[in-house]
């Protein structure tokens, strides 16, 4: 069996509750529900949010962007996202920033709307990249058995 290696970046604060940022098995990383305030430091319910659906979208995906790059990937490597979406009226817009990431070969990808943990983040993603190489900074992970 492969080993698991939870991998916690740079510029990302700790999570919330007892889950890992991302988990890395074999070539498979599994990146855990993120916002706009998975790297901001402090009680999560006192972070300030960034007001619009775009600005969050674009945060959320730096975050995940992290996650990937400390497994030593790249948003390419993206195969499957999961949307989670305050709003239905705001999916247009999320959806094109969402675009700016994800140009070549889209992952695939399902969305749906949901009552998100702090009532002023409006979308939460998550993630799974397959890297082919994966090459992990000793200082950006900690091996589980």
């Amino acid at each position: 069996m492969d080993e698991k290696i939870i991998i916690q970046p740079k510029g990302m604060a700790e999570a919330v509750g007892p889950f890992s940022r991302a988990i890395l098995i074999g070539n498979y990383l599994h990146i855990s529900g993120t916002t706009a305030l998975s790297h901001i430091k402090g009680d999560y319910y006192e972070r300030k949010m960034p007001p619009t659906i775009e600005e969050q979208t674009r945060l959320t995906l730096d975050n995940i962007q992290k996650c990937v790059v400390a497994a030593g990937g790249t948003m390419d490597d993206v195969i499957k996202v999961v949307v989670m979406l305050k709003n239905q009226s705001e999916y247009k817009r999320m959806n094109a920033v969402r675009a700016e990431y994800f140009k070549e070969s889209p992952p695939i990808s399902t969305c749906f709307i949901a009552d998100l943990a702090n009532d002023d983040v409006l979308v939460e993603i998550e993630a799974v990249a397959y890297i082919k190489n994966p090459v992990i900074k000793r200082s950006e992970e900690h091996t589980s058995e």
